[in-house]
Formats: C-alpha cells, sequence, structure tokens
C-alpha cells in the first residue's frame, strides 16, 4: 500500500537546486569554504581540487581522467591530503564506487619536489590510527582476480610506497616497471606478478600518487624548484585538456532540443474531416510532438530533463521505460468529481481546461511533481493522459515551451527500445493513493 504524504513533497522542494548553483565554479566554491564558511588554511579545511590523472585500464590504454581533492592541511615538515578516484572505470557502479586515499607527503627540507615522499598511504585509517580518512573504492576482491582482495593490497602493495619520492616514483609507467618490489624486510618472497589480475586498481594507486605529487608541487613551499615549475606547467594543461574533453562530450551527447509540437506536421481535428489540420503551438497531442518513438533514444539521459510516466503503479510495474518516475495522473492528479467528492483524493476536479484545486496546497504539490522552469518528458499508455495534464498544466501557469508529449508505453515496442524497457509482466501491484495533512478546500 502507498500512502503519498506533504512531506514527501516539501522534502522534494527543499532539494531543488536553483539554475545558479549549477554555475558555482571551483574558485567560487573555495572562496565560500575559505572566508564565508571559514574554513581557511590552517583551520579545519581548506582545499577543493580537481586534479587531472592519467587514467590506465586492463589492456593498459590510458585516459585522461578527474581525481577530487577534498582535503588538503599544511603540517609542519609534511602536508595532508584525502584524493578521491575512480580505480577501475570498467566496471558498473554496483561492484566499484569512488576511492579516498589518505595521502601525506613531505615536504623535504630542499624544497625540491623530486625529494619529497610518501610519508602515508591508506585506504582507511589516517597515520593517527584515529579516524578513517580513506575508503576501499574498489570491488573486494576483483571479478577477474579473486585472490587480489583489498587485505592483500593493504598487505602487500601499500607498504612498497612508503618512503618512497617522487624521483623514485616518476619515470613508472605501470606497476611491471617496479625492480625493486621485493627489497625491504619481509619483503623477499613477495613478487609483482602476483597482481596480473589486478593491475588496474594497483596501476592506478601509482598513477594517482603522480597525479597527487604534481598537485603537491603547487604548493607555495615548492615555489622556488625550477622542476616543479614546469611540473605545474603540465598540470594546467591536463587540466585544461580535460575541461575540453568533457565540454566536448556534454555538447556531443546532448543534442538541442526542438520545440514540443512540430509545425511540420498535420492532424485529423476532428474523425469526420476530409482535410488534415496544421499543428500549432498549443496544440498537446502525441501526433504533433516533435519527440515521439521515432527519435526519443537520442534524448534520452538529459541531465536538464526530468521523464515522468503517468500511468499508475500497476501498469507501470509491468512495463516501463528505464528512469522514468511513476506519477500515476488519475489517481493522484485529476478526477472530474474529485471537487465535489471529499472521498476522492486527487488534486484538481473541474475539467483539465479549468481544473479546480482540491486542497489549499494544490498548486504547491503538483509543482513538487512538475517543476516550473524544468523540461518536463511526459509518456503515459497512448499520450492521452499527457494530452490532458498539458492541458491543466496550461491552465495552471506551467510554460508550455518546455514540456513535452511523447507519446505511451504502446508506441515504444520496437526493437530499438529493448535494451530500456522494464518487462516485469508478473509483477502485481495494489496501491492505494491518499494524501495526508493537506488543507481541502473543496468541496464546500
Amino acid at each position: 500500500m502507498r500512502k503519498i504524504i506533504l512531506a514527501v513533497f516539501l522534502c522534494l522542494l527543499m532539494l531543488c537546486v536553483s539554475a545558479a548553483a549549477d554555475e558555482l565554479s571551483i574558485g567560487d566554491v573555495n572562496a565560500f569554504l575559505n572566508s564565508t564558511a571559514k574554513l581557511g588554511e590552517g583551520s579545519k579545511a581548506n582545499q577543493v581540487a580537481v586534479i587531472p590523472f592519467s587514467h590506465i585500464d586492463g589492456p593498459q590504454e590510458e585516459d585522461l581522467f578527474y581525481a577530487f581533492v577534498p582535503f588538503k592541511y599544511v603540517a609542519r615538515s609534511y602536508i595532508k591530503y584525502q584524493v578521491t578516484f575512480i580505480s577501475c572505470t570498467c566496471r558498473s557502479a554496483d561492484v566499484n564506487v569512488w576511492s579516498t586515499a589518505y595521502v601525506e607527503l613531505t615536504l623535504p627540507s630542499s624544497g625540491k619536489i623530486e625529494d619529497a615522499a610518501v610519508r602515508t598511504l591508506s585506504f582507511d585509517a589516517d597515520s593517527t590510527g584515529h579516524y578513517l580518512g580513506g575508503f576501499w573504492g574498489d570491488s573486494n576482491p576483483p571479478p577477474t582476480a579473486p585472490n587480489a582482495t583489498y587485505e592483500k593490497v593493504k598487505a602487500e602493495m601499500i607498504p612498497y610506497y612508503i618512503g618512497k619520492t617522487y624521483g623514485q616514483l616518476m619515470g613508472l609507467g605501470t606497476i611491471a616497471d617496479i625492480t625493486d618490489y621485493s627489497e625491504g624486510e619481509g619483503r623477499e618472497n613477495l613478487s609483482i606478478d602476483a597482481w596480473t589480475g589486478a593491475t588496474v586498481s594497483s596501476n592506478n594507486i601509482l598513477r594517482i600518487l603522480q597525479a597527487l605529487y604534481a598537485y603537491h608541487a603547487t604548493d607555495s613551499f615548492f615555489d622556488g624548484d625550477p622542476t616543479s615549475a614546469s611540473m605545474r606547467e603540465v598540470f594546467e594543461a591536463k587540466k585544461e585538456t580535460v575541461a575540453a574533453a568533457a565540454a566536448a562530450a556534454v555538447a556531443a551527447g546532448e543534442v538541442e532540443l526542438p520545440a514540443p509540437v512540430d509545425t511540420t506536421k498535420t492532424y485529423l481535428a476532428n474523425k469526420d474531416d476530409k482535410e488534415e489540420t496544421i499543428c500549432e503551438p498549443g496544440n498537446f497531442g502525441p501526433t504533433c510532438s516533435a519527440i515521439n518513438s521515432e527519435n526519443l533514444k537520442q534524448y534520452l539521459g538529459r541531465t536538464d530533463v526530468k521523464y515522468i510516466d503517468l500511468r499508475d503503479y500497476t501498469d507501470y510495474a509491468k512495463k516501463h521505460l528505464r528512469n522514468f518516475e511513476c506519477i500515476p495522473y488519475f489517481a493522484l492528479i485529476f478526477n472530474a468529481e474529485a471537487c465535489n467528492d471529499a472521498a476522492l483524493p486527487q488534486l484538481y476536479g473541474g475539467t483539465v481546461e479549468e481544473p479546480v484545486p482540491v486542497y489549499a496546497e494544490s498548486d504547491e504539490i503538483l509543482e513538487a511533481f512538475f517543476p516550473k522552469g524544468k523540461t518536463i518528458f511526459l509518456m503515459c499508455q497512448s499520450g492521452g493522459r499527457v494530452n490532458m495534464l498539458m492541458k491543466l498544466l496550461s491552465a495552471r501557469g506551467w510554460d508550455m515551451s518546455k514540456i513535452y508529449n511523447i507519446g505511451g508505453m504502446a508506441q515504444y515496442a520496437g526493437a530499438e527500445y529493448r535494451d530500456i524497457v522494464t518487462d516485469t509482466p508478473e509483477i502485481a501491484v495494489t496501491a492505494t493513493y491518499n494524501f495526508e495533512g493537506l488543507t481541502r478546500v473543496a468541496p464546500k
């Protein structure tokens, strides 16, 4: 049984982020942390940075990728860092999430970045053992290397880096380049070959340390070091390369949206008409829609679109397009008699052209469901419910240039949509729809 309560919608409203927040730069965030929030150097925390690193996959193909430094603290002779990165980009998020390494890099008396050494490297406790500064986000063990557990990485791989200077690590491309792996007390019988089944995890520990060293070189402590100066130039160039690639990916992935109504189309306004009518803005039917089953796939997965299915939970559970949210139209939004019958829970009664609010909060909740100013793709079973909702939204003041009727589930039966359709006819849902805590203003 499902109960839809007001608190849910108020929470949704509080979670809405303004467009201005999306435009914050790293500089803006740092300015806030270092001034407004009084988290500047020498206080609680003092850094938010995005750093490029050369990520390497299993076949040893490389890509420039991003890592994040959410924490930097300068101690007397070393700097504490947390650096967050994806170790394996080839596995899905259900088996692989972001890792956070807690790292301490020294500030050598020579003032040269090549002499800076790894003081601490941990994916759990910090150097005091009091805090969990790190987090192992990679699979444990990896699916392809069942013997290469994090415990083994911690016992055999991580200790290798302790005490290593940047000068010792800077020339290494992969762990296969390490020639002194078995040197040191207790390491005589260890072999780098043990990691051939977990090279992605191990290689990217090396790569992230190298990237963090490059960021370490940007600290003012190394201002007099010529090597640090050249590293800073490379560091900034990599950041620009990755930023440009990211911008290009966004531009390529998000095709410009057409207007909701395709005015090149025609339709029969009445079944007895002998001639078809040209589609015009304000026609909310699926026949005139610019986005339909013929082209929807190129508009899926966008960050600027809210995808909604208006059918009830029973039909939605049996078959729906992935990542579409279910908001039942007839159960929650509209019933012509809702403004006359107190037993009906819908937000509006009357007609869709002149909807009558049932509650004082009806418009507020409607906006929680269908945010004003947001681009929204709507679907149902055939497109009829969407047509009615769009008329209702128009009557309540919505900007209809951002709302699309993409038709109904019946139109998405083609083979090209099979990979994004959840088809579970065995599921049976019994739903009870209601609102609680609202102020009913109709019937009077």
